[in-house]
């Protein structure tokens, strides 16, 4: 066992030193996406506060944002840990359920004269909607640094140190989207064995 892994290491020092070129623009790219979303974060409590003095307010709507916001804020984790598929894709699906919440929440309330004459509430639905934008742009600039990252894990003779290192492929806020959106995969090989009698 330890011969082998000596063997490894050995190997490892014999390969041109590499470390693959778009790890720090990938995570640096992170960092600017979870900086939108954290003003979001922000945003959206203040937008709360706003909504829930008002007297014609659509208390559902506001609960499906107040569980959203709480949902995320259960599982806050260290950037390092969205190098995980799983991690990542439950993380994003946490903030497409925030984003549909307070989409429902702007329009309801836009449409209440009420909250149509109030700049309070008119200044944060355009900021809402500028850090939206925000959101959009940095996660391309991600998805463009991942697709970087994991080409140059593939590439030779990068690929081998990559498997030596175990490094794996980053996930993409684009997949994470179809994951989300995909219907269930019903297994009908299970439903015929649960059908057997």
């Amino acid at each position: 066992m330890g011969g082998h892994v000596a063997r490894r290491c050995r190997f490892a020092r014999c390969l041109p030193r590499y470390v693959p070129v778009d790890d720090a623009e990938v995570s640096t790219a992170l960092k600017e996406v979870l900086q939108q979303y954290d003003k979001r974060a922000e945003l959206t409590r203040d937008l709360i506060m706003l909504v829930q003095s008002a007297p014609n307010r659509n208390d559902a709507l506001v609960a499906a944002v107040m569980a959203a916001q709480a949902d995320l804020d259960c599982i806050r984790i260290a950037p390092g840990a969205l190098v995980e598929q799983v991690a990542f894709e439950r993380f994003e699906i946490a903030q497409r359920q925030l984003s549909d919440a307070l989409s429902s929440l702007l329009v309801e309330s836009g449409n209440d004269r009420y909250f149509h004459k109030d700049p309070r509430f008119r200044s944060l639905s355009r900021q809402l909607g500028g850090v939206d934008r925000q959101i959009a742009v940095t996660q391309k600039a991600y998805d463009e640094a991942v697709d970087r990252y994991n080409a140059s894990l593939n590439a030779f003779p990068h690929g081998v140190e990559a498997r030596i290192l175990a490094l794996h492929e980053r996930p993409k806020f684009s997949a994470a989207a179809e994951t989300a959106t995909r219907p269930p995969r019903t297994d009908f090989g299970t439903l015929r064995g649960s059908m057997r009698v």
